[in-house]
């Protein structure tokens, strides 16, 4: 891959991450907190990327600044877990 495909490659990784948020639990404050979060990180990738666009058009700082705000905005729910019936598979 060149250099220029890589940084797309890096951009996408940070959208999928910033995106892939555990599901929460059957809690109602859960379930709230969960699609609070996905709304704020949708909406910070979305203006990320319009700015890039419009401004610098370099996919390493769109994806940096991705990371950045993924990392302000952690999850603070309890995610779900799978109850596994007594078997370990």
């Amino acid at each position: 891959m060149n250099d220029r495909t890589e940084a797309h490659v890096d951009l996408l990784d940070a959208i999928v991450d910033a995106l892939n948020v555990p599901l929460p639990s059957i809690a109602a404050a859960d379930e709230r907190l969960y699609y609070r979060l996905l709304e704020r990180r949708a909406l910070a990738v979305r203006i990320t990327l319009e700015a890039n666009r419009t401004v610098s058009r370099d996919p390493r700082l769109a994806a940096g600044m991705i990371r950045t705000r993924t990392a302000e905005e952690p999850v603070t729910y309890t995610p779900w877990k799978p109850e596994k019936d007594g078997e370990d598979r």
